[in-house]
């Protein structure tokens, strides 16, 4: 049986982030009008930043200090307000933080991942491409 306190490998969290980063572009994409119309989609956007904040959250201690202009408390602090404070969420901020921020944490992470040491492919380090103000609340 495996050990289900196991830590998720570096490379699945990373994945995470990145395919969260991807709806959040998603939803972007479908316009501002959109977001205000459906109450669905604002929805959707409170489970994408949930699940990148989760995975965030799991990001190892070193990896969080090798990337120190992400703000981490707020990226907690995000995933406390719209998983158990939702009657408070701001979708307006909502908004700036799935198109400005999200970006901005994927594109700090891109950077850090480029700064590693190449490893074989045997050792399973994958290759995500080429951080953030959380605090619009």
């Amino acid at each position: 049986m495996a050990d289900s306190k196991k830590p998720r490998p570096l490379d699945a969290v990373l994945a995470d982030i990145e395919e969260a980063g991807e709806a959040a572009r998603e939803l972007i994409g479908r316009g501002k009008d959109a977001w205000e119309a459906d109450r669905l989609l604002r929805l959707a956007g409170e489970a994408v930043i949930g699940r990148i904040a989760d995975a965030a959250n799991r990001l190892p201690d070193d990896v969080k200090q090798a990337v120190p202009d992400v703000p981490w408390d707020d990226i907690r602090d995000i995933r406390i307000l719209v998983d158990h404070i939702y009657h408070r969420v701001d979708y307006e901020a909502l908004w700036k933080t799935l198109g400005e921020d999200v970006p901005l944490l994927l594109r700090r992470l891109r950077r850090w991942r480029k700064t590693l040491p190449r490893a074989p492919p045997a050792a399973g380090l994958s290759t995500l491409g080429p951080g953030s103000p959380w605090g619009h609340r």
